[in-house]
């Protein structure tokens, strides 16, 4: 069989060239191939490279994002527990910066607002937390945090600073038990007709705010009046209304008077001329107030009175009438000429527990309140 290798002194015939042309198309359509294969997994591997990338950046902003509001959440929770409205708005406590927040001036220092604050750390990431405010709008406060590590990212939210006044009442009572039947502001003198005074729990008849000598119950050619029970002077220095009603003012006790259990008259509300109304009863002792401008109406017509009569004015040439009080009779002024058959008699259990009801005591406390602004929380 002849052989097909052509010399190079020869032309092959056609036959015999195209075995070797269809191999080298053969080999470059393969080279193609592979190279548009090669191309494609590169572009695919560089899309997934990108992808990764693009997402762990996503997984780190999160993160950071998170980080700082964190932090914003911490610092809102110490200021709510530790910031005082005083130093919040203590000028010394701010410094004045422009850089921070639009529309604020000035920036809390460190002695409001602490380190442990101011630099944090949560996980990997660094956190800076500062307050703001402008210096005309005081009561609003921004606090801006920013973390910092593998993602950056920074929050804002906005405080208003206010306060709230709280009042409590609280009940005040005076126990007649613990109040003799007679309280004098000066001595007595001049008593005339048979009146009598009788000790109840306190064993006390006349209490004075000056010497038991100045308490003469001798009378004039008749027998005085009649003690049953002790004397005790130098017993107060202040008032007769203070010793008696400690916790309660004139004007709470006016504002209180009722005129069925409480009576009270003055130069504004002047009383009649003379009483002839009981007032309280054994169950419910009442209070009847003469105070200054009231002058000293006489109590007489047999009136009985369970409970306290208070006088602020002079009563010396009062007189007193046949009136029975039970509890017990207080005067701002020395008592002259104390007349008739008048009946003190100190209060006990006998009668009953003596309590009265006086206005309640009302105090009032301001806190401070922190709220948050509305629709002020930023990140960006």
């Amino acid at each position: 069989m002849p052989s097909r290798t052509c010399t190079a002194r020869t032309t092959c015939s056609p036959a015999t060239r195209q075995p070797r042309q269809q191999g080298v198309v053969t080999l470059a359509m393969t080279l193609l191939v592979l190279f548009l294969s090669s191309l494609m997994v590169f572009q695919s591997s560089a899309g997934l490279l990108f992808e990764i990338r693009t997402g762990n950046n996503m997984l780190r902003q999160k993160q950071a994002q998170e980080a700082a509001r964190g932090g914003l959440d911490a610092a809102l929770a110490w200021l709510v527990t530790n910031g005082s409205a005083s130093n919040l708005t203590n000028t010394a406590n701010w410094t004045d910066d422009a850089t921070g927040p639009a529309g604020n001036n000035q920036k809390a220092n460190s002695s409001i607002f602490p380190l442990a604050i101011s630099s944090q750390t949560i996980g990997d990431y660094p956190i800076s937390v500062s307050m703001w405010r402008n210096a005309t709008a005081a009561n609003v406060l921004e606090i801006r945090a920013s973390s910092s590590g593998d993602g950056v990212a920074t929050v804002s939210e906005r405080l208003l600073l206010g306060t709230t006044t709280t009042s409590t009442s609280t009940a005040v009572t005076l126990n007649l038990n613990t109040v003799a039947p007679i309280v004098i502001k000066g001595g007595m003198s001049g008593v005339t007709g048979n009146p009598s005074v009788a000790a109840g729990t306190t064993g006390t008849a006349i209490i004075s705010s000056e010497s038991s000598t100045t308490i003469n119950t001798g009378g004039h050619g008749q027998s005085g009046l009649t003690v049953t029970g002790n004397i005790k002077g130098n017993a107060f220095t202040g008032t007769a209304w203070d010793l008696v009603f400690p916790n309660t003012s004139k004007a709470e006790m006016k504002a209180a008077a009722d005129y069925s259990t409480i009576y009270f008259y003055d130069d504004e509300i002047p009383p009649p001329n003379n009483w002839h109304t009981n007032v309280g009863t054994a169950s419910k002792p009442g209070i009847l107030i003469f105070d200054t401008g009231a002058g000293c109406p006489k109590l007489n017509g047999g009136v009985v009175i369970y409970g306290i009569v208070y006088y602020a004015d002079n009563c010396g040439n009062q007189g007193w009438g046949g009136a029975k009080i039970y509890g017990s009779m207080v005067s701002e002024r020395s008592i002259t000429k104390l007349t008739a058959n008048s009946q003190f008699i100190g209060w006990s259990s006998t009668l009953g527990t003596g309590t009265v009801n006086l206005p309640p005591v009302t105090s009032t406390t301001t806190n401070n309140t922190l709220a948050i602004k509305t629709a002020s929380w930023r990140d960006f």
